[in-house]
């Protein structure tokens, strides 16, 4: 039976990350992995959704050259090359991450694993069954697509989100149940590429944990693409015959139970992610990071996670929020920003920021928040161009206790969309 220092379950970006960062420290690990190498993120997730926005807003930019004195005929949309371009990305990065982990010597097997004891994993091959001995194991094993009450995914009307990333066509309609960040963005790259597109949440609001005013702008610029959006909708199947596809994305469930938990004693909670308390289970030798702990379902706080359990450290950053719509929108808070009670909110617009006229982007606002007692910034929504780029200047501004009085105009370059953070805590 082969032996390592470390075992890591899950090659996504938790899993990979950990693996290397024990490795770089002298440690011999191994990470097992039953699908490719990447995990959501990069092979069903992340990536593919990215690129395809990126296809989307590339045909967006196109269609209004116009306005800069350019002509320009866009061409019929092949929906299938698009597929096949972010397949060949994915297929691409995949192989940097083989590389990545044999270039710090971590041995790789592809199979399902399974806890045969705190120390010893089985794990099944495609050609055979075997066995190997950790003195530390890390459970990395991302989380799966949930459905909703009474209804199963066939993959063929009822998709999830990896099947609709591998749609060779476009649909002529489709609902989407689910207005968290994955509907919401999904709902917006087939609406542009000429989807009728019907977005229901049973929330009283899209992104139901965001700023309701973030929410409220978002919901109308949806519903100026042509995308209906139905918040507090108690039946979100009521005319289900009427939709070519029906993608449900309704969260994420745990894949826990594969693992075998019960022949060590794991300690799962009332959902089956595994419990822990920074990040060690109540099994003294084994670790879990990543969306299998159920702390955020994004990749760069699993990556974190990865470090964390490898160099012992634990953090409490504020960390930014990203919904990849037409404009994206974005967020960030202060750890400790529900003890603020004394608070003072300030806008700024883009339509009044030179940089954005002279994109053409004129849609959304930036909105700040500071403590009134401390002028301390404590929170940055954003809805805009670039927001996704902008949202980590704030979360800097936030991270480092940043004042009022500690941002003056000559820091944010002119003309520059970032003005307008600064513009927003002037409005306060």
């Amino acid at each position: 039976m082969e032996k390592y220092d470390i075992a890591v379950i899950g090659a996504g970006p938790a899993g990979y990350n950990c693996a290397i960062n024990f490795a770089k420290q002298g440690k011999k690990v191994v990470i097992i992995e039953k699908d490719n190498l990447g995990g959501t993120c990069l092979n069903r997730g992340c990536i593919p959704t990215k690129f395809l926005w990126q296809a989307a807003s590339v045909k967006q930019t196109i269609s209004k050259s116009y306005e800069y004195g350019l002509k320009s005929v866009l061409e019929p949309v092949n929906f299938q090359e698009i597929i096949n371009k972010k397949n060949r990305l994915v297929e691409n990065l995949v192989k940097g991450v083989s590389r990545l982990l044999a270039a710090n010597k971590v041995d790789v097997i592809k199979g399902t694993a399974s806890f045969k004891n705190k120390n010893e994993l089985n794990i099944k091959t495609e050609t055979e069954e075997i066995s190997i001995f950790a003195d530390k194991i890390i459970i990395a094993t991302g989380s799966e697509s949930k459905s909703i009450p009474n209804v199963e995914y066939d993959h063929k009307k009822y998709i999830d989100s990896t099947d609709v990333l591998n749609l060779t066509e476009v649909p002529k309609t489709m609902l989407v149940i689910g207005a968290g960040a994955i509907g919401i963005e999904l709902s917006s790259i087939f609406a542009s590429f000429g989807c009728k597109v019907t977005l229901r949440e049973i929330c009283p609001q899209i992104l139901p944990s965001e700023d309701s005013d973030l929410a409220q702008e978002l919901s109308k610029v949806l519903a100026r693409q042509g995308i209906k959006v139905e918040a507090g909708c108690t039946d979100t199947l009521k005319d289900k015959d009427s939709f070519e596809k029906i993608l449900i994305v309704a969260g994420r469930k745990s894949n826990a139970d594969e693992l075998k938990p019960e022949n060590i004693g794991l300690s799962l909670d009332k959902r089956k992610f595994v419990s822990t308390q920074n990040y060690a289970t109540n099994v003294d030798n084994i670790f879990a990071i990543g969306d299998i702990i159920a702390k955020g379902f994004l990749a760069y706080t699993a990556e974190q996670d990865a470090i964390n359990v490898a160099e012992n450290l634990q953090s409490k950053n504020p960390v930014p929020k990203v919904v990849f719509s037409f404009p994206p929108v974005a967020s960030v808070k202060a750890v400790d920003y529900d003890s603020y009670k004394d608070v003072a909110f300030g806008k700024s617009t883009f339509i009044s920021n030179a940089r954005a006229q002279i994109e053409g982007q004129r849609t959304g606002w930036i909105k700040v928040a500071i403590d009134n007692v401390s002028k301390k910034v404590i929170g940055v929504w954003i809805i805009g161009v670039n927001a996704d780029e902008l949202i980590e200047s704030a979360t800097m501004i936030i991270k480092s206790d940043m004042k009022v009085t500690d941002l003056s105009k000559d820091m944010f370059f002119h003309p520059g969309l970032s003005e307008l953070i600064f513009e927003a805590t002037r409005n306060c």
